[in-house]
């Protein structure tokens, strides 16, 4: 054989191994060399969209073949990020109606995504307002399951569940998207400049006569951790938010959302929806020390180096429930249930109506160490109210037909260490970029 065609089969050995390489599953044991899958692909820039959709399980490695994947996936395939940190450059949009597809950690990742770099680009383009084109997640799709995935720094909203709207279409040309029966699981929002995690309707929409609600979202085992907007001083970033033109059937399970720089969960004008709560944690809302550094320092907390400082003067309530009327619609009047659920220590009410009407079912709630009082529900009707506990009568104030009991201050010390004991736990474990454990009480039993 002529050197010439050794040289040639050498040449196609050689791209035929990276073409392995492109197509193989994303396990790192398996062999370069091993056949292509028809169930899994790994993206490269040579990966056709022909490739991607006929796998069940697509990984990808880089931001870019994130989106790639994103806007390729059809109803039936998971995305599963092998990395764990994602420089995130611009928004991710998910955008498919009743999608049907899933984006999570691959085994062994936990993976980070930082959208520092969009937030600059962002804040050169936009330095006095950010705004729904600046977040880092923007769903107007549906059935999306998102799971292990840890969200920070955006410019605005971590995730935003919201239909669309264009004010320069006509109502029959709007594409609005069907933000319905999204799944967030397992995941954390921290660092962002606004609500960590936010769901809502469109103004812009309700004033044409199109009222697009997204219903029946489920946030499960999801962490919201010092949220802060400097531009308004702190006060639109709650930990979640599910407000302005809600729908019914979204609920928040096993969730935590703590230090951030306005409530922990805000319901303001959502009408007559029903929210739902299950073993949440309201911690420590609405605190301006913890956006100078003060509150570490004084507290012997390691310094945060992913901290957004500056003035801050947000409500800091724990559970916001709705709104009385205003320019977005006349007073909340929906049912709020909740189980298992905990306010403690944050800067205004633990538990608060906020001018908003509607029923209350409580099954073994606990509020403790609020500064401007535990519960204020004298606007609510008490459904099921069984359990409510609190640790001082100060600025308590019932809803009608229900009765909230005081913790006997022998028992109190104790609680006050399970809770302190949790938190603690949770701050390791966001330290080490890990999804943090499930929190639950003996005083829920």
């Amino acid at each position: 054989m002529s050197k010439k065609i050794k040289s040639i089969l050498a040449k196609l050995s050689i791209v035929s191994m990276a073409l392995s390489i492109c197509y193989v599953s994303g396990n790192p044991t398996v062999s370069a060399f091993a056949a292509i899958s028809s169930s899994t692909v790994t993206t490269s820039a040579a990966v056709t969209v022909s490739s991607i959709s006929t796998a069940s399980v697509i990984k990808v490695t880089t931001f870019d073949q994130l989106k790639t994947a994103v806007s390729s996936a059809t109803s039936g395939q998971t995305i599963e990020i092998a990395a764990n940190k994602f420089d995130c450059t611009s928004q991710l949009v998910l955008d498919k109606v009743n999608s049907g597809i899933t984006i999570e950690a691959a085994a062994g990742f936990t993976p980070v995504l930082d959208f520092s770099s969009f937030r600059t680009t962002a804040k050169a383009a936009s330095p006095k307002a950010t705004g729904d084109q600046y977040v880092g997640i923007r769903i107007s799709g549906g059935s999306y399951t998102i799971k292990g995935l840890i969200i920070e720094k955006a410019y605005d909203n971590g995730m935003l569940i919201k239909p669309n709207y264009n004010s320069a279409l006509a109502k029959d040309k709007q594409v609005t998207g069907d933000p319905d029966n999204n799944q967030i699981i397992d995941c954390v929002f921290n660092y962002n400049g606004d609500a960590g995690l936010q769901i809502s309707g469109s103004n812009g929409l309700e004033d044409l006569g199109l009222s697009v609600k997204p219903d029946n979202n489920t946030v499960t085992g999801c962490v919201a951790y010092r949220n802060f907007d400097p531009i308004t001083t702190g006060g639109n970033a709650d930990g979640f938010a599910a407000k302005l033109f809600l729908g019914n059937g979204n609920v928040f399970s096993n969730c935590v959302s703590a230090e951030n720089s306005d409530d922990a969960w805000d319901s303001f004008a959502t009408g007559s929806s029903d929210v739902t709560y299950n073993y949440c944690v309201a911690y420590h809302n609405g605190d301006a020390t913890v956006y100078t550094g003060a509150y570490d320092k004084a507290k012997g907390l390691a310094i945060d180096k992913d901290l957004t400082t500056g003035k801050s003067s947000g409500n800091g309530n724990g559970f916001k429930m709705g709104s009385g009327s205003s320019k977005y619609g006349a007073q909340s009047n929906g049912v709020r249930n909740m189980t298992n659920c905990l306010a403690v220590d944050n800067t205004s009410k633990g538990f608060d109506e906020n001018n908003g009407a509607g029923t209350i079912n409580i099954t073994n709630g606990m509020s403790l160490g609020n500064t401007k009082g535990d519960y204020q529900l004298d606007l609510m009707k008490a459904g099921t109210f069984k359990n409510v506990q609190a640790f001082a009568t100060k600025n308590l104030k019932q809803p009608s037909g229900g009765t909230v009991t005081i913790v006997d201050a022998s028992k109190q010390a104790a609680i006050r260490t399970e809770v302190n004991a949790a938190i603690a736990k949770m701050r390791t474990e966001l330290s080490n970029n890990k999804i943090p454990t499930y929190m639950n009480f003996s005083f829920w039993n």
